[in-house]
């Protein structure tokens, strides 16, 4: 049922994929020079230049729509999952489509706010001003006179992306049996957190949590600014906030009127931000681009828009990062490998010399560089490299906070082009850094273990009785796993799979010579070609069923 409810799906992925994909094959096989895609064959985009392997698959991504376009923005985030030179290119990829006429989105409109949308906001420009894979964007205004942007999902995107995610996790169980892979990847988890995030980004009502709760974090702050939301006409697929007037950051330059501007008042108003979402509170804005940063009132305040993208940490990975960035400025690798294992992303197949080398040689690297010269994108691409090379594994929200780093010394050299993340970010890092060893918070620690310890204390003794009279009922087992016992089981389970066909189809191939022979002997060569048939017929459907019965075991 599942795979006839999706057919057409099916086909325009794997259509997609097959077109893009001999692209990539003709890549790697060394034969771009020969089949020029950059022409326009097949639908490519004509160019000069030949098309590498990543680009191909980026622009298979970005034609399947906006389950692939977000799956690829978020594996740019990832260069410890993917290669470098791929999750370089995916963050190429940007999530702006041609609009969908008001005719369509104001049926979502309608239904959404269960009234005709006049009625509540009197002025309404049907011109977007953003346009996404998602939703788009609107400029309207409320019976009020109170200027406010709309957010509408377009129909049936909900629909794509729950189609999408079940064929992607059909693929995911069907590629984990592949040994190298299920090694490597947890995909199954992976496209568990892929999903989780995505259909958070749905709902618009989790969006406008995630505004409502920035602007508590930022209501002492006179420097930054969060759009009030009106929940009265919000949500799964409309959000309604304010309207911020003022000049977005990737625009400054083209202002006319922006000379007087104080940038380094701005570039360091945005850098504190980020880091206090990120060590203080532990919840940050996971897409700090320049667009989504507005300058307000002369340049005295930062407008802060489009939270559908977070990320949020607890306090022990708060700490450990602090730790990790602080020595990674610093310069002490030993102290940066403790953080690592601290942060609990090494994994099984790290191996700690190897791994302290590579760190040590990046630090030499940028040991001879002023912080005026270290560009911080520059250092977090080198690291995930080396997180790629030695397979350590960053949970989500953790990859999110290197790709913030990265983009937030983009943000402050858009609004100050002398800005350095590092340089500017020092002070703060010692401050918190210092923090880490007060002694209000080591009291705080001690209190805290001391509390953990007492219930401990209180529940051991009845925890040893128990366990010593599980012993003597002989209820505990012992069990005994064996390194690549697995792999040798699978390698055993094929080798007597194919010996099971082999002896099947050579006694097939004797069985129907000897009956042909014995039958033209006798003079039954009719008789015997009816029984050939038969048992034609007969080993056929046996066949087939020690290969269904081959694959299930495969595929358990």
């Amino acid at each position: 049922m599942f795979g006839f409810r999706y057919t057409r799906r099916y086909r325009e992925i794997a259509t997609t994929l097959m077109r893009h994909g001999f692209g990539w094959v003709v890549v790697k096989t060394g034969l771009s020079a020969l089949v020029p895609f950059h022409w326009g064959l097949l639908g490519h985009p004509r160019r000069k230049e030949r098309y590498s392997g990543p680009e191909h698959l980026r622009m298979a991504f970005e034609e399947l729509g906006p389950t692939f376009i977000k799956m690829a923005q978020i594996l740019s985030t990832r260069p410890d999952l993917i290669s470098p030179a791929y999750a370089s290119e995916f963050a190429r990829l940007t999530d702006r489509v041609p609009p969908r006429s008001f005719k369509e989105m104001r049926s979502v409109l309608d239904s959404e706010l269960q009234i005709p949308y006049r009625q509540v906001f009197p002025l309404f420009d049907s011109t977007p001003i953003a346009c996404a894979s998602i939703g788009q964007v609107y400029r309207a205004e409320l019976s009020n006179g109170k200027k406010v942007v709309v957010k509408i999902q377009k129909p049936g995107v909900a629909e794509l992306i729950d189609q999408d995610l079940r064929i992607l996790k059909k693929a995911a169980r069907r590629m984990r049996n592949h040994g190298d892979l299920r090694e490597r990847y947890d995909l199954s988890g992976l496209l568990d957190e892929f999903a989780f995030f995505l259909l958070n980004e749905l709902d618009y009502v989790q969006e406008a949590q995630n505004a409502d709760r920035f602007r508590l974090m930022f209501k002492e702050d006179p420097r930054i600014f969060v759009p009030a939301i009106y929940w009265k006409y919000t949500s799964s697929k409309t959000l309604v906030m304010d309207e911020i007037q003022g000049i977005k950051a990737n625009e400054l330059n083209a202002c006319q009127n922006c000379a007087e501007l104080d940038r380094r008042y701005l570039a360091t108003a945005a850098m504190e931000a980020t880091f206090k979402e990120m060590f203080e509170h532990g919840f940050f804005h996971a897409d700090p681009h320049p667009g989504n940063f507005l300058i307000m009132d002369g340049g005295q305040k930062l407008g802060l828009i489009d939270f559908g993208q977070v990320g949020s940490l607890d306090k022990q990975y708060r700490e450990s990062f602090l730790r990790f960035t602080y020595e990674m400025v610093m310069g002490d690798a030993e102290e940066m490998m403790d953080a690592l294992w601290d942060l609990g992303i090494t994994g099984k197949f790290a191996n700690r010399p190897a791994l302290k080398r590579d760190l040590n040689h990046l630090i030499f690297r940028f040991r001879e560089s002023s912080f005026k010269e270290i560009a911080a994108g520059d250092l977090v691409r080198e690291i995930m490299a080396i997180a790629y090379r030695h397979q350590l594994y960053f949970p989500p929200d953790l990859a999110l906070l290197f790709k913030v780093l990265a983009m937030s010394e983009g943000l402050g050299a858009m609004l100050d082009p002398e800005f350095r993340l590092f340089e500017s970010a020092m002070p703060y890092l010692e401050s918190e850094y210092r923090k880490l060893f007060s002694p209000q918070n080591i009291v705080h620690e001690i209190e805290k273990n001391s509390i953990h310890l007492l219930h401990l204390s209180r529940g051991l003794p009845q925890r040893i009785s128990h366990l010593l009279r599980r012993i003597e009922l002989g209820d505990i087992e012992i069990s005994i796993r064996h390194e690549g016992l697995d792999k040798s089981a699978e390698k055993i389970t094929g080798a007597v799979n194919r010996l099971t066909v082999s002896i099947l189809l050579t006694l097939f191939l004797i069985a129907i010579g000897i009956y042909i022979l014995a039958g033209h002997f006798m003079g039954f060569d009719y008789y015997m070609v009816n029984v050939h048939l038969i048992l034609i017929i007969l080993a056929t459907l046996a066949a087939i069923r020690v290969f269904y019965k081959i694959w299930r075991q495969k595929n358990q």
